[in-house]
């Protein structure tokens, strides 16, 4: 209810604002204001706090226009024959339901968003033309040369700085918060057979791949990559910058459980080395090309199209 009270309390005060109000056309097709508010209300929820009504007025504006770009993308697939059939559509929906727990959260989800199942097929479909026409026409073939790369890290070198970093790998024994004094005695014996094995020459990586109860790092080794101080566990840090490259800690108590650490290499504050950020550079630099081709697609649309704006939104 606060999220619409702050919404209505910046609308014209001299209107009376309905959920079936039309606020805009896109070449005749309406974009109702109901449609405005659960987009602005849907942001506000993931919101860590409150936005000022200042905040909810611009969330208000970009769901209007983020709204009209889908409908010329939307109109426009249509133009070019792009289908999808009701098949297609009912199996996004079933994979949509698996993202939630059990049926009733699904439905509290449609009942919160006062969605029908209609709704949520039409929206569906909708959406589904939109990715075809862009995946399959206006975002091909996007991709970054290793010269657009190179010339994005050197252009902005001082990004990639870090302080002094340590890397390690882990093995972990998973133990939960509740366990009981059995189950905890349990896991010390396990880790310290682990670390005795260890000592007696067992690999490390090895033994994570087969033994480490942390499913991230477990295939990779137990690498948990190069950390500063402050981005993981202080029982982690702590062997991790006071152990030299290439000890093994004893059985570390973490949130998580027992541990066992292997320090693998340590860093001066410097550059990171192009070759490990290159996949986050090519994903920066693919990502917005993405974003320029669309805006370029949508803008020629508007331009060539019939967009009235025909009550405020806010």
């Amino acid at each position: 209810m606060a999220v619409l009270i702050a919404l209505a309390s910046i609308a014209d005060a001299q209107r009376p604002m309905r959920d079936d109000d039309i606020v805009a056309r896109v070449n005749g097709a309406p974009i109702h204001r109901k449609a405005v508010k659960d987009l602005v209300q849907g942001g506000i929820v993931v919101r860590e706090a409150q936005p000022s009504q200042a905040e909810i007025a611009q969330m208000a504006d970009d769901a209007l226009q983020s709204l009209i770009a889908l409908e010329l993308l939307y109109q426009e697939s249509q133009a070019r024959g792009i289908t999808v059939s009701d098949a297609e559509v009912e199996a996004e929906i079933a994979r949509s339901k698996a993202r939630f727990p059990d049926a009733a959260s699904f439905n509290e989800a449609m009942k919160a968003n006062r969605m029908t199942v209609e709704d949520l097929r039409r929206d569906t479909r909708k959406t589904m033309a939109v990715n075809r026409l862009l995946e399959g026409n206006v975002l091909r073939n996007v991709t970054a040369t290793p010269e657009q790369i190179r010339a994005f890290y050197e252009q902005n070198k001082e990004e990639f700085k870090h302080p002094p970093e340590a890397r390690a790998s882990r093995i972990l024994i998973r133990l939960s918060p509740n366990a009981s004094a059995a189950q905890r005695k349990t896991a010390q014996q396990e880790a310290d057979a682990l670390l005795s094995s260890l000592r007696a020459g067992s690999d490390f990586a090895q033994t994570a791949r087969e033994r480490s109860q942390d499913p991230v790092t477990a295939s990779r080794g137990g690498d948990l990559g190069f950390f500063a101080k402050g981005e993981m566990e202080e029982s982690v840090e702590k062997v991790a910058f006071t152990l030299a490259p290439g000890q093994i800690s004893g059985v570390v108590t973490t949130p998580y459980g027992f541990e066992i650490i292997k320090v693998t290499e340590r860093r001066e504050t410097g550059y990171r080395p192009l070759s490990e950020v290159n996949d986050l550079i090519r994903e920066v630099l693919t990502k917005s090309e993405r974003q320029e081709r669309q805006a370029a697609l949508v803008a020629e649309l508007r331009n060539k199209g019939k967009v009235e704006l025909l009550a405020p939104v806010r």
